[in-house]
């Protein structure tokens, strides 16, 4: 391998490579050359505190990266195991690939000293991440005295790339972080404005001899066994098996595209939602945590941003209107980008139930590449069901540089979307909008945006949180940094809000339906990795019908202006023991509340760690008042790399009711499965004390075979 400035040449080697983590192989002695990375944090521009050694080779089948990271072995941290793991506690080092060399997308590779995995993917040059999306590759890891040591293998049928039939070239960074020096330093884009996401920023690998993509097909079967309960009123539980089976495809088109079909879908390792208490006349909005629908999510993003308009919003597919699973018959998935043109297309069929018709979701999106950061797509979405077919169609464009005034990053977009069902066509009242303007930078963050959604804009695959209303919004933080040798060296950034404000309207009557402006006197972090914010804001909501806050609480018409001051709290992520904690206090339409959230985290071992999370509210009214307490105990646990899981714990005071899930996950080999869950809800019936109200417990294989 050759480090030449800001280019990097794979060895293509024939003799095999044992993945174990100590480089034996005679093959690295001529590749291991020393990386130079330079320091983002702490000190922006320094050389990092520790060398770093890096070897690139690859074969006809696979990609291998050695990483050799220097220093002494009582500093080094790493307490995580499992996939995916918390990469604020550990030391870590990242590896980003840019496999179109597109300089907007790339696939990140992370591991610790312990030989935990962790991947992601990158979008439109770090606008998003797919922090969910697991592939199928390995790494090995070794400690010794001096340091420690990590192999990476990723077979090529892991990535998507464009063939060539002769030499390669790739993005690629790299960025490793030393937790007890709070170092995070980069090998390229390492200023502050940057960052390890900012594709644009990596530098480059030249590959010889990739094999040109072969067709090929994955198959994972899975199949269930297991027992559940529901309880019906006070009688007894009523038992019945769980057993079922079903099966996913991969098929690989080429290099660029990839077909999923999944066959009998099913998500029942997917951990419970977390609760909420909702204080809003609004719904509450809930993340996507199935497998299907998170990779790729970014295919199908219609570029609204934030939670007030969703178009897509995957959780109306496969779920009630209370959150229950209705059974999915199949889907088919395409996802692809070649020549600077990214198209994605989903098909879900769901079955017929006593509380749900079938219905068929669709979804097909194009996003064409233009200049170097910049695109415009558009996007077209279907539910059908037997009494009406719904279409949401909509385009967007995003205007990206991180070359704006010099070395700046600039982001201007927006996203126009109608919809229509198979009764009533588009008009101007079927449309919502949304413009912004972005300066994302280390000193000065600023967001400007607007947005509005016309009375009959209703996406039937979406979530409006509200309807038929325009709203404009705007924050800008001031992020100075003092001198590292001078009186405020132990902060390590100030972060100061002269204001966020936010304004929105009903569209009929333009009438007031929330004002907001906050303002935060003072937001610090220190190089210790602790922070602290203060907050005061300045509410106006206005009510046109009663609503219910709570189960004896109502508020009445009228406009409401009130006060409320608010402070955060957290200590550094690394210490056995950290926490972080919320709290505010003051008027509440009518009344006065007080909400109070901490959030305890204790590390015994590598092996086990607790996390306690409690949320009070208490309110006061001139007719009534309520308290609510959610708490969580979390305790994840983790024998080795491959095998781990966790047990959680929850329990809300308005319903007085306890959830129970337990997990446990082993990997036989990278892209097989075995989980074991439990999962039991209990409640309190007259007479009868607490009691199970549901249980489940089943086993679920998944199995990976290739051809």
């Amino acid at each position: 391998m050759k480090i030449n400035g800001q280019s990097l040449k794979s060895q293509y080697i024939n003799e095999p490579i044992k993945v174990d983590g100590k480089l034996s192989e005679s093959v690295w002695e001529g590749i291991l050359q020393p990386l130079a990375l330079t320091q983002r944090e702490l000190f922006e521009g320094k050389p990092s505190e520790h060398k770093t050694w890096i070897g690139i080779a690859h074969d006809a089948q696979n990609l291998y990266i050695a990483i050799r990271c220097e220093q002494p072995r009582h500093t080094i941290t790493a307490y995580e195991l499992a996939r995916d793991f918390n990469v604020q506690l550990d030391d870590v080092f990242y590896i980003l690939i840019d496999t179109y060399y597109d300089k907007r997308n790339a696939f990140v590779f992370y591991t610790n000293p312990r030989g935990a995995r962790g991947d992601y993917q990158v979008f439109d040059n770090g606008k998003a991440t797919n922090l969910n999306w697991n592939t199928v590759w390995d790494v090995k890891t070794s400690i010794d005295s001096a340091g420690w040591t990590a192999e990476f293998v990723i077979p090529f049928i892991s990535l998507r790339f464009e063939s060539k039939s002769d030499s390669t070239i790739w993005g690629i960074n790299f960025e490793r972080n030393i937790r007890y020096l709070r170092e995070q330093s980069l090998w390229m884009g390492w200023k502050r404005d940057s960052r390890l996401n900012l594709v644009t920023n990596a530098g480059q690998i030249h590959l010889s001899n990739v094999p040109n993509s072969k067709k090929f097909t994955e198959f994972k079967p899975y199949g269930i066994s297991g027992v559940g309960g529901q309880r019906n009123g006070e009688n007894s539980l009523n038992w019945r098996s769980l057993v079922n089976a079903g099966l996913d495809i991969n098929y690989l088109i080429n290099a660029s595209y990839r077909l999923n079909i999944s066959l009998n879908t099913d998500f029942a390792q997917i951990e419970s939602d977390r609760q909420q208490v909702n204080l809003t006349r609004f719904p509450l909005f809930f993340p996507e945590l199935r497998e299907f629908f998170l990779e790729g999510q970014d295919f199908f993003d219609m570029g609204f941003g934030g939670d007030r308009i969703i178009p897509f919003y995957t959780r109306r597919i496969g779920l009630d209107s209370n959150y229950q699973p209705i059974p999915i018959l199949a889907g088919v998935r395409l996802l692809g980008k070649s020549k600077g043109t990214t198209l994605g297309a989903m098909s879900i069929q769901t079955a017929k139930t006593n509380n749900a018709i079938a219905e068929n979701f669709s979804a097909f999106s194009m996003r064409k590449d233009l200049g170097i950061q910049s695109t415009v797509g558009g996007m077209t979405i279907l539910r059908i069901n037997e009494n009406y077919q719904h279409t949401t169609t909509g385009v967007n464009f995003r205007y990206s540089t991180s070359h704006f005034l010099g070395s700046k990053n600039l982001n201007i977009g927006g996203a126009l979307v109608g919809t229509a069902t198979s009764q009533t066509a588009l008009n101007n009242e079927n449309f919502a909008y949304r413009f912004f303007v972005q300066y994302p930078n280390d000193k000065f963050n600023i967001f400007l945006s607007t947005q509005q959604a016309g009375r009959n804009f209703s996406p039937k695959v979406g979530l409006m949180r509200r309807e038929d209303f325009n709203e404009y919004f705007a924050i800008i933080n001031y992020q100075p940094r003092p001198n590292p040798n001078g009186r405020w060296k132990w902060i390590r950034q100030f972060v100061i809000s002269p204001g966020s404000v936010t304004l929105t309207r009903i569209n009929e009557g333009n009438r007031l339906q929330t004002f907001q402006y906050s303002f935060s006197p003072i937001g610090l972090e220190t190089r210790s990795g602790e922070s602290i914010y203060l907050y005061a804001t300045r509410h106006a909501e206005g009510i046109f019908v009663p609503f219910r806050i709570f189960a004896n609480t109502i508020i009445e018409p009228g406009e409401y202006w009130f006060t409320r001051y608010s402070a955060e709290l957290s200590t550094f992520r690394g210490r056995k023991i950290w926490f972080s904690g919320n709290y505010s206090i003051g008027q509440l339409f009518d009344g006065r509340s007080t909400d109070v959230s901490v959030d305890v985290n204790v590390r015994t071992s590598r092996f086990i760690q607790f996390t306690l999370l409690n949320t009070y509210s208490q309110g006061m009214f001139q007719q009534s008042g309520f308290d609510v307490l959610l708490t969580s105990l979390r305790v994840r646990y983790a024998f080795n790399p491959n095998t781990f899981g966790f047990i959680l714990a929850q329990y809300n005071s308005a319903t007085q009711e306890y959830l129970m899930n337990y997990r446990l996950q082993w990997i036989p080999f990278p892209g097989a499965d075995f989980f074991f869950i439990a999962n039991q809800t209990l409640r309190p019936l007259p007479d009868r004390g607490l009691t199970t109200a549901s249980v489940n417990v089943m086993g679920k294989l998944i199995w990976r075979f290739v051809m």
